[in-house]
């Protein structure tokens, strides 16, 4: 048998893939673009409140005053001191409006994303726009989870440990951190990654199925 007739070519153009992946993503999108205008206010309003309750802080005079029963020792004063000056940098941080800046962006970028992909005709300008906004969403993730988890690592070393292994809890913290945002980006690559896969374009040429091919066989 010539391999062109072991090719089986269809009377009638293929059926196109359900225009419902591309609009099931932009209901995911819109979901995922309404949370981040809620975070981004969220990050600015915590930004303003820290800065506001940090302002007026004298780690000096709130450690001299620590211990009702006098002043603390050396060491503990200095342990104090470098808590509350850890404390001063969080809230004086650049985190936070960095954090309500990337939320409002994927905000605004969910925007043209959903209605591309729920309009379901330009399937490659919808997939460019949804790999964009995933791109955007894993980069601001993964720095506000890196500055945090850096503080956090500060935080636990000027910590008195009254017996506590602070290293293991550093570290515990490090790795549900970072593991957490790279589950989450990486289940949403995953569903986008299935959405490219189900939206394809067909073929016109299929090869036949060993049943098929067998058949024909037969009655030849």
């Amino acid at each position: 048998m010539a391999v062109a007739d072991s090719l089986y070519v269809p009377q009638t153009d293929p059926s196109g893939p359900s225009p419902w992946w591309l609009k099931g993503g932009s209901i995911f999108i819109v979901i995922l673009g309404l949370l981040s205008l809620i975070n981004a206010i969220a990050m600015g309003v915590a930004g303003l409140l820290m800065a506001e309750a940090v302002s007026g802080m004298v780690p000096e005079e709130i450690c001299a005053s620590d211990d009702e029963s006098g002043e603390l020792d050396g060491v503990e004063f200095e342990e104090c001191v470098s808590l509350i000056e850890e404390l001063i940098l969080l809230g004086e941080s650049r985190i936070w409006d960095v954090a309500a800046a990337a939320s409002a962006l994927l905000f605004l970028m969910s925007i043209p994303t959903a209605l591309v992909m729920w309009n379901a005709e330009d399937r490659s300008t919808a997939l460019k726009l949804a790999w964009g906004w995933l791109g955007v969403h894993a980069a601001s993730q993964l720095y506000v989870t890196h500055e945090l988890v850096s503080w956090s690592t500060r935080f636990y070393t000027e910590m008195p440990s009254d017996g506590l292994d602070m290293g293991f809890i550093s570290t515990f913290n490090q790795i549900a951190s970072y593991g957490g945002v790279l589950m989450c980006e990486l289940t949403m690559a995953a569903g986008l990654a299935m959405i490219a896969y189900q939206t394809r374009p067909p073929t016109k040429v299929e090869l036949p199925s060993a049943f098929h091919m067998s058949s024909t066989s037969q009655e030849e």
